[in-house]
């Protein structure tokens, strides 16, 4: 790839990349990505996951959700109201219905959660440096301004690990990117 790609441009050819993915390859990758996360220091004993709920042919999380609540994690959700979103607990994947843009959301009128954990976020490619190109609505650049409590972790497919993804000031770096082939740690 060339050194500096429009954002834009990127993003629809990393949507392109993914919708050629079949079902199978899908599922692999999923799989392998919950392999690699749970070698991720600190995986046993954090409580809290901040999970988003996968659209399309985004690196599936439910099947990563229904083990987090096995293996007696708490699992909070996005939802997006208006510009803003926060993450609400769920016991369960059918405390979801379809909320913004056609993506699961939680149920409920609970408190929104604030405890620490890890966060797992998707996107659309990302870099060494931990820089993360997203759909660019800001969501989650967003709460992370509000959230300084969450170990960031990417979930992508490997070839979303890319040598450079352009950043602005409010964009908030990862920790690590987790593939279902690698751990990259973004920061010393």
């Amino acid at each position: 790839m060339p050194e500096f790609i429009d954002k834009n441009t990127l993003r629809k050819q990393m949507k392109q990349k993914r919708n050629t993915l079949n079902k199978e390859e899908r599922i692999e990758a999923a799989e392998g990505c919950l392999q690699q996360l749970r070698q991720v220091p600190g995986y046993e004993q954090v409580s809290w996951m901040y999970c988003y709920m996968s659209y399309l042919s985004e690196l599936d999380t439910r099947r990563m959700i229904e083990i987090f609540l096995k293996e007696g994690k708490r699992v909070a959700v996005p939802k997006v109201q208006g510009t803003e979103m926060d993450f609400y607990e769920i016991l369960a994947l059918s405390d979801c219905v379809n909320g913004a843009f056609g993506i699961l959301e939680p149920t409920g009128d609970n408190e929104p959660i604030t405890e620490a954990g890890w966060i797992l976020m998707p996107g659309l490619a990302f870099d060494l440096q931990g820089n993360r190109l997203g759909y660019g609505g800001g969501f989650y650049d967003k709460y992370l301004e509000k959230q300084d409590n969450l170990v960031k972790i990417a979930l992508a497919y490997d070839f979303q690990v890319i040598p450079t993804v352009s950043a602005e000031i409010f964009d908030q770096p990862v920790d690590y990117i987790v593939t279902p082939e690698r751990i990259f740690k973004t920061k010393p």
